[in-house]
């Protein structure tokens, strides 16, 4: 095959007509790089790696549009991109790419994730735990993760959490014992352990009774 013509398509792509009768539709990324021009020859191998390499492009191209708006997980990259029914050995290429040029970093998402949810949300060990997990990240790069929070911002997150709970659930509840459960599978449902539990909620309740 033989191409006998170079058209612009728009502002990011060209059309290339070949002597077959067939055209390719190329970002002009992927014309460029492989430097194709009129009279050029070009095998069925050569058409075919054309295609698949301006798949990636456009792959690529999703996936640095998604990473901007936010840091991803890899795991959560590639289940939105695979959402665009795009060819999973090409994603994962991308995907390589991305890992290779630090675009894409589970340790790094992984850190802002667990400050923002520490922060704003108060969310326990255990539910950063999980949720980490849910993303794809390694469970030794979880427990690395994690041991960098000392353990006193969860026991205040807890108090405060509790705190504001208590003063909704004393509204239309008085038993200790029930305030207690309903304290405590509160604090459960955010993440918290045992130990921090029954301490805030033992606490609480004791100054309450006072």
């Amino acid at each position: 095959m033989k191409i006998v013509r170079v058209v612009k398509k728009d502002d990011e792509n060209v059309i290339v007509y070949l002597d077959n009768e067939e055209k390719l539709y190329l970002s002009y990324e992927v014309f460029l790089k492989n430097r194709l021009n009129k009279d050029m020859e070009i095998s069925e191998d050569g058409f075919s790696f054309l295609v698949r390499e301006n798949q990636k492009y456009f792959i690529k191209k999703k996936a640095l549009n998604l990473l901007a708006r936010r840091l991803h997980s890899c795991k959560e990259l590639k289940l939105k991109l695979m959402r665009n029914k795009y060819e999973a050995t090409l994603v994962d290429d991308v995907l390589r790419y991305l890992l290779e040029k630090k675009f894409l970093d589970d340790s790094q998402f992984g850190r802002q994730y667990v400050d923002e949810k520490v922060r704003i949300k108060a969310w326990g060990r255990n539910k950063l735990k999980s949720e980490l997990f849910k993303k794809g990240l390694a469970p030794n790069l979880i427990e690395e993760i994690l041991s960098n929070n000392e353990k006193e911002i969860y026991s205040e997150n807890a108090e405060m959490l509790a705190r504001k709970k208590l003063k909704i659930l004393m509204k239309r509840e008085f038993d200790t014992r029930k305030l207690s459960s309903k304290l405590s599978s509160f604090l459960y449902s955010r993440g918290y352990d045992y130990d921090t539990i029954s301490q805030v909620v033992f606490r609480l309740i004791k100054e309450e009774s006072n």
